[in-house]
């Protein structure tokens, strides 16, 4: 494997696989979306970043042979779901996002920084429609734990990014990560060592990392990807 000489071959591997991914995802949204579609995509009020959000583009794209569902713990007014129900389309892929979200107000200060009173439902709406697709996402208009008593399909690429706190993170995972498929992707938003919340890091780290039955694949400045091996 040809190794860029920024990253020299006795740093671990997951360190040059994250830089060769990275590589194929600047490639995969430079092929595949204009630069229009791109500030609009990004131009969705949310909490997500530009890479971040690219990352999320890749990963159902190139997920969308696989069997199982993508699903989405927390969308907000839907940048991150838009993006990846972009991706569907442009695969022709024949399915829909799971995006799980009670769209209420947080009252958890510091948890979600500038969560409106209303609810973000009609913005999480119009914005799949101006982005023409509606039909890649099944918004579910409930708590991470009233979806889950309902849900019995696998699934192949899970996006938690719902509430902060640490024991909800940690049920977040408790009740969706088994439903997840070997091979499958699970990506974590907020993970960063510092700030106010450190909370979704440690649940991150108490769940995946010490349970050995994950690969780390990426790790940006605020959202990490793990593969499941067992």
């Amino acid at each position: 494997m040809n190794v860029h000489p920024k990253y020299p071959v006795f740093l671990p591997a997951f360190l040059r696989t994250g830089w060769l991914i990275g590589r194929k995802i600047n490639k995969l949204v430079s092929e595949l979306l204009t630069e229009e579609q791109i500030k609009q995509l990004d131009s969705i009020e949310g909490h997500t970043t530009l890479k971040q959000c690219a990352t999320l583009f890749y990963l159902a794209y190139t997920s969308t042979k696989s069997p199982g569902r993508i699903v989405e713990i927390g969308s907000f007014k839907g940048k991150s779901t838009c993006w990846m129900a972009k991706a569907l389309e442009l695969a022709g892929a024949n399915e829909k996002i799971a995006a799980i979200d009670p769209h209420i107000n947080t009252r958890q200060r510091g948890v979600v920084p500038n969560y409106e009173e209303d609810s973000s439902f009609d913005a999480f709406i119009n914005n799949l429609k101006n982005c023409g697709v509606i039909e890649y996402a099944e918004p579910i208009k409930k708590t991470s734990i009233e979806a889950a008593k309902d849900w019995n399909q696998p699934i192949k690429l899970l996006f938690v990014d719902g509430s902060h706190l640490y024991d909800d993170v940690m049920l977040d995972l408790k009740i969706w990560e088994p439903h997840v498929n070997i091979g499958g992707v699970i990506v974590m938003h907020d993970t960063k060592p510092t700030g106010p919340r450190t909370e979704v890091r440690r649940a991150m780290i108490d769940y995946i990392v010490k349970s050995g039955r994950f690969k780390d694949l990426l790790q940006l400045k605020n959202m990490a990807c793990f593969t499941k091996m067992a």
